[in-house]
């Protein structure tokens, strides 16, 4: 290879820019609304899974009643990014509710490089 080594020589290639960490006001847990018409036993294999930025998305548009530029700004991410996390929350919402699933909040997991940095096996505050 002629000694040019180019450019991500050495490094694992992600493509892509590195992901900008969302920001959430509120966690919740690990949440699971279940419709009263569901008896146990009730399959969560067949739940739909609401990730914490789908709910506050969600929670910015509805409870709070923000537009969608000042919603976005809270979240730490642009318009159409704020769009597209708030039209899941939503399709996502209404399937529950139309065919009786479970409805699942979980935290969405982070890569490597959003998470904060350790110090002593500790989170940094």
């Amino acid at each position: 290879m002629n000694g040019f080594k180019g450019r991500g020589y050495g490094r694992k290639w992600r493509g892509g820019r590195p992901p900008v960490p969302r920001r959430v006001e509120f966690y919740y847990g690990n949440v699971v609304f279940v419709p009263s018409t569901l008896r146990p036993p009730y399959s969560m294999l067949n739940g739909v899974v609401l990730f914490h930025d789908e709910v506050e998305a969600f929670r910015l548009a509805y409870l709070e009643g923000l537009n969608v530029r000042e919603a976005s700004l809270r979240m730490n991410v642009s318009e159409a990014t704020y769009w597209r996390i708030l039209d899941s929350a939503r399709r996502k919402i209404a399937e529950a509710l139309v065919d009786l699933k479970p409805i699942i909040i979980l935290p969405r997991e982070q890569s490597p490089e959003t998470t904060p940095k350790t110090v002593d096996g500790e989170r940094e505050s």
